[in-house]
């Protein structure tokens, strides 16, 4: 868990944990149903969005006498977020996530989507159920901006002319948007004001671009490239992210970037070309551009963050920490 250093917190997410278990009906315990979803419950990531529910609720006046209702809703959004993870290992064929066999690897692709679904189903089940309809609202929106994210980003595989607002879109939906959301509702179940509200929510965003701009980022860091196919994966299928965008706008770049784009379409890559892809990037300064606009909304985040109710410190030092870890990588090898 990233929050850990704040005590109190660390118990809260142990509640989240235990809720969502709760929310699990005694029928999916047993026969696949129930090792798939064991399997899905043990494979959680760090809890990020959840940590930043709370961390922003802990800015309202209202945190402690509604923390049963707020657990849930964190809950909810882990839920959301661990279908949406299992639908995309589907999608991009993935067969290792944080070192762990997918759902889709295990179990074959029909289980995992019936499993992503499942999960969809019992989440709006609950939101229905507790009457958490404005919170509920906005996790509604984020599924559709989710699946929007997706779709637009696949109309935009192999694009030449793909456009840094292209990507920008594609990357609210895939990722800001769950953040947006979160600190969102922290705030609205906590009772804080509207633009204290709006303001969380503008944190959210720039804190997912980053996440994002980060991941892509680490395709193309500075690893070992004697398995240089087992890396540049984004670009192997197609997804075309900030240091590729910002090449192709380099005119003396964009021919042979062209080229390898449709070397990648055709499944024809070689490791040659995927040092020449390095030398590309680096040449039209690429990852230094795209390191420069995620500094710019780690920036944004900083700043915004001193504008909040200085009321639970510890909450806004905990997301700077955040933002501290998130260290980008090296750039790639000439």
């Amino acid at each position: 868990m990233f929050f850990t250093a704040l005590p109190e917190l660390k118990s809260e997410l142990s509640h989240v944990s235990e809720d969502m278990e709760t929310l699990l009906p005694e029928d999916w315990k047993t026969g696949t149903v129930g090792e798939i979803i064991d399997d899905v419950m043990n494979s959680r990531g760090k809890g990020v969005r959840p940590s930043l529910l709370l961390l922003m609720a802990r800015l309202g006046p209202n945190y402690q006498q509604n923390q049963k209702r707020l657990f849930r809703l964190a809950g909810l959004a882990e839920f959301i977020h661990m279908a949406s993870l299992i639908h995309d290992d589907i999608v991009d064929d993935s067969v290792l996530r944080r070192g762990n066999s997918t759902i889709q690897a295990k179990y074959g692709k029909d289980m995992a989507v019936y499993a992503g679904d499942l999960i969809l189903s019992q989440t709006l089940s609950v939101i229905l159920r507790d009457n958490l309809r404005d919170s509920g609202l906005l996790l509604a929106q984020t599924i559709q901006d989710m699946c929007k994210g997706e779709i637009n980003q696949a109309a935009c595989r192999y694009k030449f002319n793909v456009t840094q607002e292209e990507y920008y879109q594609n990357i609210f939906g895939k990722t800001a948007s769950m953040f947006v959301s979160v600190c969102k509702i922290g705030g609205m179940e906590s009772g804080c004001s509207e633009q204290v509200i709006e303001l969380m929510g503008n944190i959210g965003l720039h804190l997912g671009y980053l996440f994002q701009i980060r991941d892509d980022l680490l395709d193309f860091s500075l690893q070992d490239m004697g398995d240089a196919k087992s890396m540049r994966l984004d670009f192997q299928e197609g997804v075309l992210t900030l240091p590729i965008i910002f090449t192709l706008e380099d005119a003396q770049c964009q021919a042979p970037m062209k080229e390898l784009i449709e070397k990648a379409r055709s499944g024809i890559l070689s490791d040659n070309d995927l040092y020449t892809l390095n030398h590309l990037i680096m040449k039209a300064q690429g990852f230094e551009k795209t390191v420069q606009k995620a500094e710019e909304h780690r920036a944004q985040v900083l700043s915004m963050l001193k504008q909040l109710p200085q009321t639970e410190k510890k909450a806004i030092d905990l997301i700077s920490n955040l933002l501290s870890k998130l260290t980008l990588p090296k750039p790639p090898k000439n």
